[in-house]
């Protein structure tokens, strides 16, 4: 894990910084240039999210959940074909339906979604940090369980 990080040029953190501050200050000080670019620049979160998401499925250790929803806000604001066509999706739509309509998550989805976060967040503990990175990781985990365990359940339980 600590070889696949440090592969990771440095530049690519900064890039990204860069570019979403740079779309920051076109928000803030540029609005009319910023109608302009926006729909694109969501989409592109969209897509991404979205391929993210798919990959997770498979993936054990990345959250779906977490980049159906990302992407489902980045179309609110650029696409409503792609938007309703996420919302009327046969595997995502009740996740995405049960976000914006409760804020919360059926009790299964909240059951996979610790029952994968503990032994991933075990395993990389185990195997990636030093002592001080294992806490900080462990605590992080902690407060992600939590924070899951806690969000409502919507009162009807839909298929996700």
């Amino acid at each position: 894990m600590e070889n696949l990080i440090s592969n990771v040029p440095y530049e690519t953190f900064t890039y990204i910084g860069v570019g979403i501050l740079f779309f920051v200050i076109i928000y803030k000080f540029f609005p009319k240039l910023f109608l302009k670019i926006h729909k694109p620049v969501f989409f592109a979160i969209g897509v991404l999210s979205l391929s993210l998401g798919y990959v997770g499925i498979v993936v054990p250790g990345l959250p779906t959940t977490v980049f159906i929803l990302i992407s489902a806000w980045a179309f609110s604001k650029c696409s409503t074909r792609f938007t309703l066509w996420l919302e009327n999706h046969k595997l995502f739509g009740p996740m995405i339906l049960n976000w914006q309509q409760y804020r919360g998550l059926s009790r299964r989805a909240k059951k996979v979604a610790i029952l994968t976060i503990v032994p991933t967040f075990a395993l990389t503990i185990f195997i990636a940090f030093s002592l001080v990175g294992d806490l900080i990781f462990g605590l992080f985990g902690l407060i992600l369980c939590t924070w899951l365990a806690t969000r409502p359940e919507p009162p009807l339980q839909n298929s996700n």
